[in-house]
């Protein structure tokens, strides 16, 4: 193995951040990426954080663009992470166009649940999660 998984710290925030943009771009979706390093930074460690992260390091003898399995790795340790935490699943979201992405989970044994069980995803965003909090009980 020719890199180390640990978890991020507020340091690797800005990296983060980049990732996620790139991620965005290659999903052509970079017009939906919302979030700046610094609320990353906050949301991922404050006092009761929003996420947790993990990141891979390289060394740069190492580096290639091909990645070195490096995606099985995280994915397997996210994996390790999650049962440790007393998880009984883990579920992804994926693209219906990203057939290589789809087909490494399918290989890992990842079930397909749109197809298995007719499970959509669904998102409320801007001025409909605005309006749906504004319908919200009132406290008395």
């Amino acid at each position: 193995m020719n890199y180390k998984i640990r978890a991020a710290t507020k340091e690797d925030c800005k990296d983060i951040s980049r990732m996620i943009t790139e991620l965005a771009v290659h999903d052509k979706m970079s017009d939906q990426v919302k979030l700046s390093y610094e609320e990353l930074e906050y949301d991922g460690f404050c006092q009761n954080p929003f996420f947790e992260c993990l990141v891979a390091e390289v060394s740069e003898e190492h580096k290639s663009k091909e990645g070195n399995g490096i995606g099985s790795g995280l994915l397997s340790k996210v994996a390790e992470v999650g049962k440790k935490k007393k998880c009984v699943r883990l579920q992804l979201s994926v693209l219906n166009w990203n057939t290589p992405a789809r087909d490494f989970y399918a290989a890992k044994g990842a079930q397909d649940l749109t197809v298995n069980e007719g499970w959509h995803s669904v998102r409320f965003d801007g001025q409909n999660l605005d309006n749906l909090a504004n319908e919200a009980p009132k406290d008395v």
